[in-house]
């Protein structure tokens, strides 16, 4: 493969990394694949794990249950030291997304030649996420497939020219997420050094545990006909969902929601029983209690969001008229479902006064409020968790300075992915996964940008050795300890100079007060109304 400036570098595609996870391995932890002999042909790329398609005018259902592959790209030249290694983890909500090179190019990071990246793939939805509560399912098996992921890349990288004690883990929306799961599970431990949490939080409310996992497992075996699902034994319950026919299980998951594909995500990550032995357990407690009281790997981290982040959420209510208008006359019992909130009437009154002051009091959501909506669905699943996790990690004293850099990626492309979440070629700024266009090739779904072009420009900035790829070379060093935080601003270029684009670089005392009050308004909505659905 040739990178962005048209130079050579290694790509090996489709490794296997565990045991095809099928039949009785379904729903299990991942077995590590059995060593072979000879050749291995790593040139074709590999079907993404089972999953519902998100692209429009795509098979319904795409994937294999033979998924556990991973990519190594490594630059062509004759390296006379170990280089550092990018791991990254792809977003999707837990239930979609894929490593292929189609979809996670990596050739904006190769043309640093800095680095070794891998991309991973694991087990989405049902068949990585369903639990029991105990060891007849014990769940995060989505989890473990990236322990075993991390473990390869620990015993394997150095064969490629990477050094396995400087990776850095990095990943988006869900794979964010994971990244700070990561940092919390014993399991993980040593595995990276260095952490990237793109528009993603475990603190999130879409993100944390299913509060009852069996009841959850239950139900979907009711919905496929599967009879006296309430007398099973949890090991025959997994006996049958384990000749389940794969395509009934992904079909069916959607009707696991409550109101127009909400709660957004179904299946998550679990709390493990006693059940499980404590050693083998990826998640102990509840990840909002771990990271609160500093139970966390002490590490650089880096993290940050992009302004619309709700648009994956609010424009598909906003772009269908009935939706919205059942929304409205619905307002008291589906905003727990699209918020996990269960708000009081004194919730209700500091959401509309902080979000809909001037609009009707039965009509919050219209087309003149769009972006007040989008604004609150930005804050409460993305940004005010986001905030949260470095807020509290900086809280905790440390041995040494702890290192974090905070950005916002505000740059706005001739692409967007509001494309792909609703069919309209109208701009809706910044939205939930526009930054990835910046830092990979994405020739399935959006075209290359031209090479002379703002685009193209911060491209290279942001991918470069100015910042992510530098992060996981040197990490960030802020000038002292405490809460000193780098924050980082990509941003369009001003008026006159349209050929460059702007980074702007602060250093701060913590967060801003505008952040902080921000922070503090959802800590007060949450501590009192969070839905643990399931």
């Amino acid at each position: 493969m040739t990178d962005t400036n048209s130079v050579q570098f290694d790509a090996f595609i489709g490794i296997p990394y565990a045991k095809p996870p099928v039949g009785k391995l379904r729903f299990k932890s991942p077995i590590p694949v059995d060593p072979w002999t000879g050749e291995y042909n790593a040139t074709s790329r590999k079907p993404s794990c089972m999953q519902s398609s998100t692209v429009p005018l795509r098979d319904p259902i795409i994937g294999n249950e033979d998924c556990l592959y991973l990519n190594v790209y490594r630059p062509k030249e004759n390296v006379t030291q170990s280089l550092p290694v990018m791991v990254f983890i792809h977003g999707g909500g837990y239930f979609s997304g894929s490593a292929d090179p189609q979809l996670y190019g990596p050739e904006r990071i190769l043309a640093t030649k800095l680095v070794i990246l891998v991309t991973i793939q694991y087990r989405l939805g049902v068949f990585g996420f369903l639990s029991t509560g105990d060891a007849a399912a014990p769940g995060n098996a989505g989890m473990r497939d990236q322990v075993l992921a991390l473990r390869w890349v620990q015993r394997n990288i150095a064969t490629f020219g990477g050094d396995p004690q400087a990776v850095t883990l990095f990943g988006e929306s869900a794979g964010g997420a994971s990244v700070q799961l990561h940092m919390m599970s014993p399991l993980s431990r040593g595995l990276f050094q260095r952490a990237i949490l793109m528009s993603g939080s475990a603190l999130a409310v879409w993100s944390l545990p299913v509060d009852d996992p069996l009841a959850l497992a239950r139900r979907h075996a009711k919905l496929i006909g599967v009879s006296e699902t309430d007398e099973l034994t949890t090991a025959e319950l997994v006996d049958v969902l384990q000749n389940i026919d794969a395509n009934v299980l992904v079909a069916s998951e959607q009707a696991l929601g409550t109101w127009f594909d909400h709660p957004i995500v179904i299946y998550r990550p679990t709390i493990e029983s006693a059940a499980v032995p404590v050693e083998d357990r990826f998640l102990t407690d509840d990840p909002g209690k771990q990271w609160t009281e500093g139970r966390f790997m002490n590490i650089p981290i880096l993290l940050g969001t992009v302004p619309n982040e709700g648009a994956v959420v609010s424009l598909p209510i906003l772009h269908n008229q009935t939706i919205m208008d059942q929304f409205n006359e619905n307002l008291v019992e589906l905003l727990p479902v699209v918020l996990a909130l269960n708000a009081s009437s004194a919730d209700l009154g500091r959401l509309k006064e902080r979000y809909f002051p001037n609009a009707p009091s039965d009509r919050w959501v219209s087309e003149e409020s769009a972006d007040n909506f989008t604004e609150m669905v930005s804050d409460a699943l993305i940004k005010y968790p986001t905030l949260k996790t470095l807020q509290e990690y900086l809280s905790h004293p440390a041995e040494t300075c702890r290192e974090t850099t905070l950005y916002s990626f505000e740059f706005v492309g001739r692409h967007s992915f509001s494309s792909i979440y609703v069919p309209s070629d109208d701009k809706y700024g910044v939205c939930h996964q526009d930054e990835l266009l910046y830092l990979f090739r994405m020739p399935d779904l959006f075209p290359d940008f031209p090479s002379e072009s703002p685009e193209t420009e911060i491209a290279t900035v942001w991918t470069s050795s100015l910042f992510l790829v530098n992060f996981a070379v040197q990490g960030a060093t802020p000038p002292n300890c405490g809460e000193q935080v780098e924050t980082v601003k990509f941003e369009n270029a001003p008026p006159g100079n349209a050929t460059e684009s702007k980074v702007s670089i602060s250093r701060e005392s913590g967060l801003s007060h505008k952040l902080q009050e921000m922070v503090q308004f959802w800590t007060t909505i949450y501590r009192s109304s969070y839905v643990a659905y399931h």
